[in-house]
C-alpha cells in the first residue's frame, strides 16, 4: 500500500487556497484557485526549448533548463518530465539528479517512497558538494514532508549558516512554523525570505495567503497588491485584493476589483459570487445580489452556495415556492448541507 503525503513545500503552497464569501454571517469555506499559465516571455523560452529538443531529444542541458522553466511557472508536471528525461540521460550529473529530486516530491499528493527517493538523492549530492545551501535546503524539505521537522530546521539552519541570505531556507523554515501553527513566526520566515527577494511573487501570495488565514486583512491587503505590482493580472493576486478590500468592509472598491477580475477570467465563479453577497447582505440590492447568484450558476449550475443564496433572498421576499425550489437544488449538490436543510425546514407551512 502506497503511503501518500499532501505535499506543502515552497513552491507548491498553492494550496493554501483563498477565502470567498458563504453567508451572511462569518462563516468562511476554503476554495483552492490555480492561476491558467499566464503570457510570458518564459513560454516563448520553452517553446524554443520544446522545438530544440525535437531535433536533439537527448540534450540534457536542455532538458534541465525546460526543468527549471517547469518549475518556475509551477508546472509540475512538465518538471516532473523534463526531470525524469534528464536524468535517464545522465543520471551522474549533478543538476539532473537535483532537478529529479526535486520533481519526485513536489506533487499534490507525493508517496511516502518518492520522498526518500528524493533524500537518497539529496544525500548523495550533498556527499559531493556539502557546503551547497540549495541541497542542505531541499534535503530538509524531505524531512519536513514525513514530520521530522527538528531534522529539518536543522539541515535549514546548517544551510544559512553557510549563506545567510539564501531566500529559500526562510521560506521552508515558514512553511513548517506555519504546519506547526506558529503563525507570527511563520510570517517573520516569510517577511525576510522577502526582504532579501522583494521581486519574489509567489513569496508575496504566500504571505497575503497566511496573513488572511489569520484574519489580518489590511497586511495581507498590501503583500496582494505587492504582488499584483509584480504579475499585474495575476487572478490570484487580484483575488486576493478583492476579497481583502471585503473582508475590509470597502465594498465598492472590492467590487470594482471583482469587475477586473471578471474581465480577465470570466468563468472564475466566485467572482460573481462574492459580488452577489455584497450586493445581498451589505449594500441590500436584491435584484443585484440576484443577478449575480444567477451569473454564478450560469458559471457553475453545481455550486451549491449559490442556490442557498438565492433561497434567502427569495425567502427574504416572501418567494417561499421559489426560495424551496434553490434549497431543494443546493442539497441536490450536496446532501450534506445542513444550512440548506435547516433553510428548508422553516419553510414548512410557508406555501
Amino acid at each position: 500500500m502506497k503511503i501518500m503525503i499532501k505535499n506543502s513545500y515552497i513552491f507548491a503552497l498553492l494550496g493554501l487556497g483563498m477565502l470567498f464569501s458563504c453567508t451572511s454571517e462569518e462563516n468562511t469555506e476554503e476554495e483552492q484557485f490555480f492561476v491558467k499559465e499566464e503570457v510570458s516571455t518564459e513560454r516563448d523560452e520553452l517553446a524554443e526549448i520544446s522545438d530544440s529538443l525535437e531535433n536533439n531529444p537527448e540534450n540534457i542541458d536542455l532538458w534541465i533548463r525546460q526543468g527549471e522553466l517547469c518549475k518556475e511557472n509551477l508546472n509540475f508536471s512538465c518538471a516532473l518530465n523534463a526531470g525524469a528525461k534528464a536524468f535517464r540521460i545522465d543520471s551522474t550529473n549533478i543538476k539532473a539528479r537535483q532537478l529529479y529530486a526535486w520533481t519526485l516530491i513536489n506533487k499534490p499528493e507525493t508517496p511516502r517512497s518518492d520522498i526518500e527517493r528524493a533524500k537518497r538523492h539529496y544525500q548523495y549530492v550533498l556527499s559531493l558538494q556539502p557546503k551547497d545551501p540549495q541541497t542542505l535546503v531541499e534535503l530538509a524539505n524531505t524531512y519536513s514532508l514525513t514530520g521530522d521537522f527538528k531534522t529539518a530546521i536543522k539541515y535549514i539552519n546548517d544551510a544559512l549558516r553557510m549563506d545567510e541570505r539564501y531566500r529559500d531556507g526562510y521560506v521552508l523554515k515558514g512553511s513548517i512554523y506555519k504546519t506547526l501553527e506558529k503563525n507570527d513566526l511563520a510570517v517573520s520566515s516569510y517577511q525576510t525570505a522577502l526582504q532579501i527577494d522583494p521581486e519574489f511573487f509567489i513569496g508575496h501570495l504566500n504571505t497575503a495567503w497566511l496573513l488572511t488565514s489569520m484574519g489580518n486583512h489590511k497586511l495581507a491587503l498590501e503583500y496582494y497588491q505587492n504582488a499584483v505590482e509584480l504579475k499585474p493580472e495575476n487572478l490570484n493576486a487580484i483575488y486576493g485584493i478583492a476579497k481583502s478590500l471585503q473582508d475590509l468592509g470597502e465594498y465598492d472598491n472590492a467590487l470594482k476589483e471583482y469587475r477586473k477580475l471578471g474581465k480577465i477570467e470570466p468563468e472564475f465563479h466566485i467572482t460573481y459570487y462574492n459580488q452577489g453577497v455584497i450586493k445581498h447582505y451589505y449594500q441590500k440590492e436584491l435584484d443585484s445580489a440576484a443577478y449575480f447568484y444567477d451569473k454564478t450558476l450560469d458559471v457553475k449550475e453545481e455550486y451549491p452556495w449559490a442556490w442557498f443564496q438565492l433561497g434567502e433572498l427569495y425567502y427574504a421576499q416572501d418567494r417561499f415556492q421559489e426560495a424551496g425550489r434553490a434549497y431543494t437544488e443546493a442539497i441536490k449538490i450536496d446532501e450534506n448541507f445542513e444550512e440548506a436543510k435547516q433553510a428548508a425546514q422553516k419553510l414548512r407551512g410557508k406555501y
